[in-house]
C-alpha cells in the first residue's frame, strides 16, 4: 500500500515540534518557510528560534498538553520513548503526527521538496529512504532552475485569463502546451524578456505580453 500525496496548507497553523536538535530544527525551518506558527518543546531549548516572532521555544519535557490547538505534531527527539508518547498523544487528540525515528508509527512522512517560486516538486520514498529521495530531488534541481517559477506565473495568468487560440471563452491547455514545446522555460532563463513577449505574441495574438497577462517577473524567477 502506498501512501496519499498532498499539500498542506499550515499557514497560520500551529504546529508543535518536539525536539531541539538538528532534525527538530530542521522541521521548524520547514513550517516557518510555510508560514505556520511553531510550538518547539526542547528541554534544552533552542537559541536559533528563541528570539523568532513565529516560534514559542519551550525549555522543559513534552507534556501531552502542548499538543493542544496544533494542527500537526512532529516526534523529533532522539529518545524512542519521547516520540512514541508524542505519537499516542497527538493520535488521542486526532493530530497527524510525524515521527522521526520511525516513519510507520506517524501518520505522515515529509518529502525532499524542490522549490521554484510557486512550483513544488517532490520526491518520496514512504520514508523507506530519505537519502535516496534527497539525490533524487538535488537531479531534478538541475533539471528545473528558477524560471520554472516564472513558468508557473505564467501558466496561472492563462488559466485566469482562459486564453486560447482564437480568444475564445475557454481554456485551452494546448495553448501551455506550446509555449513549453517553444521554449518558453530556455527563454525565460536568458532573461530575454523582449523574446518571451515575442512567444506570447505569436501563439496569443498581438495583444497579449508579460504586461497584458498582469505577470511581473522577479529576479528570483529568471
Amino acid at each position: 500500500m502506498s501512501d496519499y500525496p498532498l499539500l498542506f496548507n499550515v499557514t497560520g497553523q500551529l504546529c508543535v515540534v518536539v525536539g531541539g536538535g538538528t532534525v527538530g530544527s530542521r522541521k521548524v525551518r520547514g513550517l516557518l518557510n510555510s508560514g505556520a506558527r511553531v510550538r518547539l518543546i526542547a528541554p534544552e531549548g533552542n537559541s536559533v528560534f528563541q528570539d523568532v516572532p513565529s516560534v514559542e521555544v519551550i525549555a522543559r519535557h513534552f507534556l501531552p498538553a502542548d499538543l493542544d490547538g496544533a494542527c500537526l505534531a512532529f516526534a523529533a527527539t532522539d529518545d524512542r520513548a519521547v516520540n512514541v508518547a508524542v505519537a499516542a498523544a497527538a493520535r488521542a487528540r486526532g493530530i497527524p503526527v510525524n515521527s522521526a525515528d520511525d516513519p510507520a508509527a506517524g501518520d505522515f512522512t515529509l518529502s525532499a521538496t524542490l522549490q521554484r517560486g510557486k512550483l513544488s516538486i517532490s520526491v518520496a520514498t514512504a520514508g523507506e529512504s530519505p537519502l535516496l529521495a534527497v539525490v533524487l530531488r538535488d537531479l531534478l534541481a538541475e533539471q528545473f532552475g528558477e524560471e520554472w517559477g516564472a513558468v508557473v506565473a505564467i501558466a496561472a495568468a492563462l488559466r485566469r485569463k482562459k486564453l486560447t487560440p482564437g480568444m475564445k471563452n475557454f481554456y485551452n491547455p494546448q495553448v501551455l502546451q506550446q509555449l513549453l514545446a517553444a521554449g518558453l522555460p530556455q527563454l525565460l532563463a536568458t532573461g530575454d524578456i523582449v523574446a518571451v513577449d515575442r512567444l506570447l505574441t505569436e501563439h496569443l495574438g498581438p495583444r497579449w505580453t508579460l504586461a497584458a497577462l498582469d505577470v511581473r517577473l522577479s529576479e528570483e524567477m529568471i
